[in-house]
């Protein structure tokens, strides 16, 4: 019963598609039809091509300008640290020196005493 069922089934579905493209291309009206809808489906196909290509290029150039902006930050940053790496060691240099003062100062006061 199965096997009937599927011979049917498939002798109904190819009768269907034969009936379409009859109708497609068989008379005048189907042939207008198909390619009217040939037509609007390239039409559709070449505005999806240049929105995705105007996506992409957008893309791109938004790309461009974070890596831009990262590299600028970057810049920044690394000069704002050697500025404060030079401002460290000036402070430490100047703690240095008044050490030694001092310690010169404290040597001066027991060399007298």
């Amino acid at each position: 019963m199965n096997t009937k069922n599927n011979i049917i089934t498939f002798a109904l579905v190819g009768l269907a598609a034969g009936t379409i493209t009859w109708l497609l291309l068989g008379t005048k009206e189907g042939r207008k039809q198909l390619s009217c809808a040939s037509d609007g489906i390239r039409q559709f196909t070449d505005s999806m091509k240049n929105n995705a290509k105007k996506g992409l290029d957008k893309a791109a150039e938004m790309a461009n300008k974070a890596s831009k902006e990262a590299q600028d930050m970057r810049a920044k940053a690394t000069s704002s640290g050697k500025s404060m790496l030079n401002k460290a060691d000036q402070a430490a240099k100047k703690s240095i020196n008044k050490a030694a003062d001092a310690m010169k100062t404290a040597r001066r006061k027991t060399d007298i005493s």
